[in-house]
């Protein structure tokens, strides 16, 4: 049996686990269960987001690496896979808030401000009044809701939008009996439950098992080393972010442990996602609860070190790794796939589209009404959408704002990405095969052809200048309109101002000092 390097790391975790799975056993007799399979009504809706999760990490996304999401790959198979997702942020809060609402984070306020962002010594803002979430929405459509999560940021007004929500800081595994247990004493009404899973999410902890299929056994031979990469190494040497040449050999090998790692705790929560679908069959619920699963942001493994330098921006003097840092794709290329009932068998959707798509499409899928957002502005509706007419070989109507802008890629759709929580306000803005990346000032720092160079590498902007005068202009509109300029806590905040409790579940996750 291989030796689990996290054993000293994960103890309290592990003692936790079991307590819990003590007492969900302990209650079952008191809980009785409620589960009617043939209920007349709406469908149930599962929503699962995993943290900090890559799309391009995914079987289904292009993964190289050997057999990491069996699971996922085969029910996304069957069902509605989304392949150019666009997270509307490059982390946690901002972007869930922005799939959960439809809304940008320049409009829902859960942002940081300032002219340069530095999340270690300041907040975030919460959600603004008057803001409707899915679960609210959902509520009032005779809904039962449920969230589950283990990243305290989604606490910061979305969690409290759901009948019952509960924060636990531990493996999908245990989260995902937790969700089961509320699943099966409320699935006689249609129910709307979302699960957060952070394994991927820094400290990555994976199991040894999981370990064992991305690493050799001599590689496995060395715990100490493999623990240090829980995080990012031991500083300052070692440390991946502090490296003074990111290309050299012993570089690279600890950028392989490292994603090793990270890919063995996708594979726990693969292995999770399978269970949690196969709990659903033997319930009877599968043909009538809606699953999707879809990820907030990736994460940077030196991927763009070289910029980072080149830029110098990120307060902390980090390069190239983690997230929250930058708008490249590794942080805002996320997966998106759905199955159940009302959504296409065997469909890939290849057109970029954003995030923010998700809360109106799964409401078509559920054949609800629309969710309406009292605060937004009818020029800003084009930026999230239902996607039912793409999905059905359809173009997207050109009535936004920005389509007279368009030149000659009128039927692209603008898709915007915003509110970074490391370094000055930046804001990255797709249309087709062309990325820009520029601050919200209008100074260009890149621009990109994904079409010809899908990892970012080239600065092409010298020998597009069309290009970039056109999506000046959409940035121009963007900032005219007057969202997301400024939105978010204000600079004087710190995170003393906030509750212990919430202070010390953000240090587990090693958001703030």
């Amino acid at each position: 049996m291989p030796v689990n390097p996290f054993e000293k790391l994960t103890r309290k975790t592990r003692i936790k686990a079991r307590l819990f799975r003590m007492k969900l056993a302990l209650g079952r007799a008191f809980r009785p269960s409620r589960i009617v399979p043939e209920r007349p009504g709406p469908a149930n809706l599962l929503l699962l987001g995993i943290d900090t999760l890559r799309a391009d990490h995914l079987g289904f996304g292009g993964y190289g690496g050997g057999p990491i999401s069996p699971n996922l790959d085969r029910l996304a198979g069957g069902g509605t896979i989304f392949t150019e997702v666009t997270a509307p942020a490059p982390w946690t809060l901002p972007s869930f808030t922005s799939a959960l609402t439809g809304v940008m984070p320049g409009l829902h306020g859960g942002v940081l401000s300032g002219e340069v962002r530095n999340m270690d010594q300041q907040p975030p803002g919460r959600l603004n009044d008057g803001i409707v979430t899915l679960a609210a929405h959902l509520k009032k459509l005779g809904y039962r809701t449920a969230a589950f999560y283990s990243n305290q940021f989604f606490a910061f007004g979305l969690a409290e939008s759901f009948d019952h929500h509960e924060y636990q800081n531990l493996p999908a595994i245990d989260l995902a009996g937790m969700a089961q247990d509320w699943i099966r004493r409320h699935a006689d009404q249609p129910f709307f439950c979302f699960v957060l899973f952070n394994d991927p999410h820094e400290p990555t902890t994976p199991t040894a098992d999981d370990l064992a299929k991305f690493l050799t056994e001599e590689e496995l031979s060395h715990p100490e080393k493999l623990a240090a990469f829980a995080r990012w190494g031991e500083p300052p040497h070692q440390h991946l972010g502090f490296l003074d040449d990111p290309d050299s050999p012993v570089s690279q090998n600890s950028v392989k442990t490292k994603l090793a790692i990270y890919d063995a705790t996708i594979r726990g929560v693969d292995r999770v996602i399978g269970q949690i679908q196969e709990q659903l069959e033997n319930w009877r619920l599968a043909d009538s609860t809606l699953v999707s699963v879809f990820s907030d942001h990736g994460e940077e493994f030196l991927d763009h070190a070289e910029f980072a330098r080149q830029w110098n921006h990120d307060p902390r003097e980090i390069r190239g790794i983690g997230h929250g840092h930058s708008h490249f794709q590794e942080l805002l290329h996320v997966p998106w796939a759905a199955w159940g009932p009302g959504v296409q068998a065997g469909v890939q959707c290849q057109e970029p589209i954003s995030l923010c798509d998700l809360t109106p499409t799964v409401l078509d899928w559920l054949k609800l009404p629309p969710l309406q957002q009292p605060v937004l502005q009818t020029r800003l509706e084009s930026l999230s959408g239902n996607l039912a007419g793409l999905l059905q070989g359809c173009s997207q109507a050109a009535d936004s704002p920005f389509s007279h802008l368009s030149g000659a890629d009128e039927n692209n759709r603008i898709i915007l990405a915003e509110a970074i929580a490391f370094g000055p306000d930046l804001v990255a803005i797709r249309q087709g095969h062309w990325k820009m990346i520029a601050r919200r000032d209008g100074f260009v720092l890149a621009l990109f052809d994904l079409q010809g160079d899908p990892d970012e590498k080239s600065d092409v902007q010298s020998s597009n200048s069309e290009v970039v005068v056109r999506l000046q202009g959409v940035l121009t509109l963007w900032q005219d309109s007057g969202t997301g300029a400024d939105g978010g806590s204000s600079s004087d905040e710190s995170w003393d101002d906030l509750d212990d409790t919430v202070r010390q579940r953000l240090r587990d996750l090693g958001y703030s000092d």
